[in-house]
């Protein structure tokens, strides 16, 4: 995408005034320390995922441990606490990739094209329970990274009232550093990405946690330990 810059000399000449007329040296960023890259990563998969159970609890998420072979089973249990009714699911190859099979008799799934874009977030504001994959888990603060694309957009994440989180323990990283770089060499015109650490609240406004405030009332993270 190419576009251009008005007025770039006047606002340059306006910063070099008020600077008094001193030309700065070019200081190139020298990072201070390893610590984002080196912080956590020396853990082994089970010492991250004790990590990430406690902090789930701190977000109020609910973390379950499964098996491929039990993963359909523990979504449909969790479909059915939840309270059934209709249940969105994305429209990405994940779920074959994962073997992933949502059993529901109001399943919708999400349309690819804008002109379903209307369609699609009362899809999502009218679905009970939404079921999806993330890119990556992050340990450290148990925060899931899911990517708006063709077939899945931002309302599928937000609006429906309990999200399931399949999440292939082969996904989990220690931080959001290592996320940052895989999405730092794979980049996607057009994508969006969310960082998710259990439902919605109100933790940062006048200190009165209200769950479930303005997005998810529950997340449940299926964690898929041979995946």
């Amino acid at each position: 995408m190419t576009g251009t810059i008005q007025n770039r000399s006047k606002f340059l000449e306006t910063l070099f005034e008020k600077r008094g007329g001193v030309e700065l040296p070019f200081e190139p960023y020298v990072p201070i320390s390893d610590l984002p890259e080196t912080h956590l990563a020396h853990l082994t998969t089970e010492e991250l995922l004790d990590i990430a159970k406690e902090q789930a609890s701190r977000v109020s998420a609910n973390l379950i441990e499964t098996s491929s072979f039990e993963m359909n089973e523990v979504i449909r249990q969790l479909i059915e606490k939840s309270g059934g009714g209709q249940v969105m699911i994305p429209s990405t190859d994940e779920f074959e990739k994962l073997g992933v099979n949502v059993i529901s008799d109001q399943l919708v799934k999400w349309k690819i094209g804008k002109e379903n874009r209307d369609e699609n977030i009362n899809a999502a504001q009218n679905s009970n329970v939404v079921v999806a994959v993330p890119k990556f888990f992050l340990a450290e603060s148990a925060t899931i990274v899911v990517e708006s694309e063709a077939g899945q957009g931002r309302s599928l994440h937000f609006l429906p009232t309990h999200y399931i989180s399949v999440i292939p323990l082969s996904r989990m990283v220690p931080r959001s550093t290592q996320a940052a770089a895989w999405f730092d060499e794979h980049k996607k015109p057009g994508s969006t990405l969310h960082f998710i650490s259990g439902p919605s609240n109100s933790g940062d406004i006048e200190m009165q946690l209200v769950v479930g405030l303005h997005g998810p009332l529950e997340i449940n993270y299926v964690i898929v330990k041979d995946l």
